[in-house]
């Protein structure tokens, strides 16, 4: 199993300072957020790791490289991130992609035990979810009682809402075949603007889609000034207290 890290944006909600840093490399506690997610990706037993980059792509290899502390890192460019979205940095891994995955958003802060707990989850295709915080920025889930995916967004109806998305999945390979078969039919409609939670959306209707549901997992995304400080102040904290 590989991983794949999406890198590519241009973290416009957090300028000035991302205007010459890419959002994957802010800092907690001195740790940039991609230092710390290739971290525990290591101690998820993960080599090897795909990150898509865009933005300041120079960056990410130049404070990466190709090896990261045993960690083997391939880089794949969207040269379009300026106007496209995480699908299409995506499905621009399709030419290297041969065995199932690990896609994790690179604005993430979470205990390192979500992956080992994704990882070990029986079913092939699942994506993680956790309480509704309440950031104001959600994207929400709906499930059926088996826990599979039936509806997905920020602007679904978030009182039948069961849980968000935290942004990190496991997907199998033939449903990243099928994922980008359908991104590749709304690209030649000029279609290339939205996530890629929005398409596993889609084919979830005709592949079954699992939500595991981590009631108590401690995460949050930096998309704004106040995820960021909520980060420092609250999340970070919480995860040294547990993980120590």
């Amino acid at each position: 199993m590989r991983a794949v890290i999406l890198g590519a944006g241009m973290g416009t909600r957090l300028r000035p300072m991302t205007e010459d840093l890419p959002k994957a490399f802010i800092p907690i506690d001195d740790e940039p957020l991609i230092y710390r997610s290739l971290r525990n990706l290591k101690s998820a037993g993960i080599s090897d790791v795909v990150i898509v980059v865009g933005f300041m792509e120079s960056y990410f290899r130049e404070k990466l490289g190709y090896n990261y502390d045993g960690i083997n890192i391939t880089y794949v460019s969207n040269k379009e991130y300026e106007t496209t979205g995480s699908m299409y940095s995506l499905s621009q891994t399709e030419n290297i992609i041969d065995e199932d995955i690990l896609l994790l958003e690179s604005d993430l802060l979470y205990e390192k035990k979500a992956l080992q707990d994704l990882i070990n989850h029986p079913y092939p295709d699942v994506i993680l979810t956790s309480s509704i915080r309440g950031s104001g920025d959600e994207v929400y889930i709906h499930t059926d009682d088996e826990g599979y995916l039936t509806n997905l967004g920020k602007n679904i109806d978030k009182h039948n809402a069961c849980c968000e998305l935290v942004g990190i999945s496991k997907l199998s390979l033939s449903f990243l075949e099928e994922l980008y078969k359908k991104a590749k039919e709304d690209y030649e409609k000029g279609e290339k603007n939205y996530h890629y939670e929005e398409v596993i959306y889609k084919l979830s209707k005709v592949r079954p889609v699992k939500c595991f549901f981590m009631e108590n997992l401690i995460w949050t995304e930096i998309d704004t000034y106040e995820d960021l400080e909520t980060a420092k102040e609250d999340i970070y904290p919480k995860i040294k207290a547990k993980e120590e």
